[in-house]
C-alpha cells in the first residue's frame, strides 16, 4: 500500500526549507521511490520552496508556501511519476536577507528542470505555481 498525497503549507521563511525537504524525503521513502530519483525530486522541491522564500514575499511579510505532491500511474505501462506543485500567493520580486547572497543564487529554475522530467510555471495575479513531474519509475 502506498501513502497518500503529501500536502504541506508552511510560512515562507528560511527555516521552512529544510522542514519541507525532510517531509518530502520521508514521503518518498514511504513510497520506496528509487534513491537517485528521490534525491532529484527532493532537490527540486527544496529549490522551489527556497525560491518562494527568496522571491515571492517581502521579508517583513512572508506568506504561505503550499506543497502538494502525488503519484501518477500510467494505467497501460504501470509506470509511476511523482508530480509536485509548489504554490505561493506572492509577487516574485522580494529578496530575503537571510538567504544566500544573490551572486550564489539564480540557477533555481535550471536546477529544477535538470532534476525533473518536466517543469511548468503558471503565473497569475494570485501568485505562482511551479509544477514538477519526475522521471518514470516502475510500479
Amino acid at each position: 500500500m502506498h501513502p497518500g498525497d503529501l500536502m504541506s503549507v508552511v510560512h515562507a521563511a528560511p527555516a521552512a526549507v529544510p522542514v519541507v525537504r525532510k517531509e518530502v524525503r520521508r514521503w518518498l521513502d514511504a513510497l520506496a521511490w528509487p534513491i537517485e530519483d528521490a534525491e532529484d525530486i527532493e532537490l527540486a522541491v527544496n529549490e522551489a520552496i527556497a525560491n518562494v522564500v527568496d522571491h515571492a514575499y517581502p521579508p517583513d511579510a512572508p506568506g504561505p508556501a503550499t506543497l502538494h505532491a502525488w503519484v501518477s500511474v500510467d494505467p497501460r505501462t504501470r509506470q509511476r511519476r511523482v508530480v509536485v506543485a509548489v504554490t505561493d500567493r506572492g509577487r516574485w520580486a522580494a529578496y530575503h536577507p537571510d538567504s544566500p547572497a544573490p551572486q550564489a543564487r539564480g540557477h533555481g529554475l535550471a536546477m529544477m528542470s535538470g532534476c525533473m522530467a518536466e517543469l511548468h510555471i503558471q503565473r497569475s495575479v494570485a501568485g505562482t505555481t511551479v509544477i514538477m513531474i519526475s522521471a518514470t519509475a516502475e510500479s
